[in-house]
């Protein structure tokens, strides 16, 4: 047995979409955009003084300038055994010249200890300006790619708007049209349904007119009064000719 649903023709929604309102839609534009560059107006961006860097200081800078140092010492140690171990073979082993020379070893050390040191903690410093001026210029980018966005919905709203004003004049020019056309043919249906009226009296009097064209005939009777003459006419006509 077929299910319930066999044979049964879909319902398709076949309702035209609710067109947006474009001035509606412009508005929203407009405002959104007037909202964002107020705020954009407000931006302040950082500096480099007024920046904690130790959000971006090597947290193991520390330690690397530690074990620099510790390097660093295990090469003194390392000269000054080699310099005991000269002068014991000279026999001048705890003399003048070894303290001299062990003093020109520790005083290259300090200031080669130095010298590490502060150029580990240098690049370091730098590298952390450097990433919050990359920080700081992201921002400042944001920033302007958020008002260049605002402008363009402004811009665009603009368009919608004119857009919608355009399609309004043409709507109101095409109703004009419209009902210019009603009008013109509802005159024609009033001429016509009155000649439909006035049709048997205008009938009437084209035959009027026909009859008042056609000559009548008529009948004259005249009196006449007979004189003297007419009654001696009279008795002439009453008697014979003679015959030859």
């Amino acid at each position: 047995m077929a299910g319930a649903g066999t044979g049964q023709q879909a319902q398709v929604n076949t309702q035209p979409a609710q067109q947006p309102n474009i001035f509606g839609t412009a508005a929203q534009g407009m405002t959104q955009g007037i909202k964002t560059a107020g705020m954009e107006t407000m931006y302040r961006p950082q500096t480099i003084a007024g920046t904690d860097l130790s959000a971006y200081t090597n947290p193991y800078e520390s330690q690397v300038v530690n074990q620099s140092l510790q390097d660093l010492e295990r090469a003194r140690q390392m000269q000054a055994n080699q310099l005991g171990a000269q002068a014991s073979g000279a026999g001048a082993f705890g003399g003048s010249r070894q303290a001299i020379m062990e003093s020109e070893l520790g005083r290259n050390y300090l200031e080669q200890a130095a010298r590490t040191a502060s150029g580990l903690r240098q690049a370091g410093f730098q590298n952390a300006q450097q990433l919050a001026g990359q920080d700081i210029g992201f921002g400042l980018a944001g920033s302007q790619n958020r008002q260049q966005a605002a402008s363009t919905l402004g811009n665009l709203s603009n368009l919608g708007f004119g857009q919608g004003m355009a399609l309004n004049e043409q709507s109101m020019q095409q109703g004009a049209l419209t009902q210019g056309i009603n009008q013109m043919l509802i005159d024609a249906a009033k001429g016509q349904y009155t000649g439909y009226t006035g049709a048997p009296a205008q009938s009437l009097q084209y035959m009027t007119g026909a009859l008042g064209a056609t000559p009548t005939p008529t009948t004259t009777t005249s009196t006449k009064n007979p004189g003297l003459f007419d009654y001696l006419t009279l008795g002439a006509s009453m008697f014979p000719r003679p015959t030859r």
